[in-house]
């Protein structure tokens, strides 16, 4: 069932106050009507309207006194001023006093409902808005540490991100994937004074190049065949907030142009318009390729990369930095004892050896998916075994400094450990088939495989 609008017509003219709801008369609006303005303000006091008429001509207080004292209340809603006024003037007034529009009366009720509408989706869209800010607020509150580490080096990064956070400037954050440059951006965000609105994410390297214009700066209706309505651009909806742009390296030459004059300029304009949008956007870029070298290339442009890089971080590898190792297995092991309803997970001194002991040329991302194998596969809470690294699962030939992985398949990963929970519950096969979950039948029909 969809609700009402609650409109609130306030008018000293007891034939408006009868008729006019009668002429909006209809089964989403519900009109209560008031003579005076001190009404009004105790209406607002008791209940929420989505939008208030109001004459400015009121026999107590004046309309305009009342719409300043509606301004300043909390959750107000949007006023339509009506007016006899013919020249304009004070309706103009009141509108720069925060009213939505006003009405010269008298006036086509065709028009009221039309703007009643209009004045009522703004409110909405404000609620909506606000709530959203208090959502992202919230889990930035939640999640917004400044991350998991015990390396001088990332703190003396994170005591040099906490000042550039109050900052408006580009930043551009390097290093090897999965080295957490999405995870810094947003710890970014959420110490800014943009943190109220979510932060806008776009992966450059997953746009086909031919669809760049038209997600980044949005496009008119009619613009191209089957632009059927009008879109806004990533960039437009980033207004107000920040914008992080993941493997900008990837970004086409062509749309490296476009970035530049925006970033010089902060205007844009959408594809297949002539009009340019001004708007208020914080940009930080990642990528894991060397940009010099890429400018040196002519794969990127030098002047978008001096733009970007006004100020920089590095990450460093998990390789240069073993000692967060540790606390990030935790960090995950808490994670996965959420995900999995298994909240005794742990890990023993032999499991954490071995993380210890691997290169990590994945990072933070490999390790994270490492213990979520881990995880899955065992069958204690106390992980003794990890599963996937060097020692066991792959075979790493070096050659320099660039490994070359062999890795087994997943069918070989699955009959070891099948055939390792059998081994552990004595070759019990209901008792393996309980905690493989799988039935007998198909546990049967599987060592059936591997004997042929």
């Amino acid at each position: 069932m969809t609700s009402k609008l609650k409109i609130l017509l306030a008018d000293d003219d007891p034939v408006l106050l009868r008729l006019l709801p009668t002429q909006l008369a209809s089964d989403d609006l519900q009109i209560s009507t008031t003579n005076n303005g001190q009404s009004v303000i105790n209406a607002l006091q008791k209940d929420d309207y989505d939008v208030v008429l109001l004459d400015v001509n009121l026999p107590d207080i004046s309309g305009v006194d009342v719409l300043a004292k509606i301004r300043q209340t909390e959750n107000a809603p949007e006023v339509i001023m009506l007016t006899a006024d013919k020249s304009l003037e004070t309706g103009v007034m009141s509108m720069r006093r925060g009213a939505y529009d006003y009405i010269t009366k008298p006036a086509d009720p065709e028009h009221i409902e039309t703007l009643i509408r209009k004045a009522a989706e703004k409110y909405n869209l404000v609620k909506q808005n606000e709530r959203l800010r208090v959502a992202v607020r919230q889990q930035n509150e939640a999640s917004g540490s400044q991350g998991v580490y015990k390396s001088p080096a990332l703190d003396e990064l994170f005591a040099q991100a906490e000042r550039v956070a109050q900052l408006d400037t580009t930043l551009l954050i390097t290093g090897e994937s999965g080295t957490g440059k999405d995870v810094l951006s947003r710890w970014i965000h959420s110490q800014s004074p943009r943190a109220d609105l979510p932060l806008i994410s776009v992966n450059c390297g997953a746009l086909p190049e031919n669809l760049f214009e038209s997600e980044f700066f949005g496009y008119e209706k009619g613009a191209f065949t089957g632009a059927s309505k009008q879109k806004v651009g990533l960039i437009e909806a980033a207004d107000g907030s920040t914008l992080f742009l993941d493997e900008i390296g990837e970004m086409p030459l062509t749309m490296q142009v476009k970035l530049l004059h925006f970033l010089e300029n902060s205007t844009f304009r959408r594809v297949g318009s002539t009009r340019d949008i001004k708007i208020d956007v914080r940009v930080i870029a990642a990528t894991n390729k060397v940009l010099p070298e890429e400018v040196a290339n002519k794969n990127f442009r030098a002047d978008l990369f001096y733009r970007l890089n006004v100020i920089s971080f590095h990450l460093p590898s998990l390789r240069e930095r073993p000692e967060d190792i540790p606390n990030l297995s935790e960090f995950f092991l808490e994670k996965l004892a959420q995900k999995y309803n298994r909240p005794n997970l742990q890990l023993t001194d032999q499991a954490i050896k071995q993380l210890l002991s691997h290169k990590w040329h994945g990072n933070i991302r490999e390790l994270k998916n490492t213990l979520e194998r881990s995880v899955a596969l065992s069958i204690d809470d106390l992980i003794d075994e990890i599963y996937g690294l060097a020692s066991q699962n792959i075979d790493i030939i070096q050659n320099g400094d660039s490994p070359k992985f062999e890795p087994i398949t997943l069918a070989e990963l699955e009959k070891k450990h099948i055939l390792k929970v059998l081994s552990t519950v004595d070759g019990n096969r209901e008792k393996a088939a309980s905690i493989l979950g799988i039935t007998s039948r198909t546990l049967y029909r599987k060592l059936k495989e591997y004997k042929s």
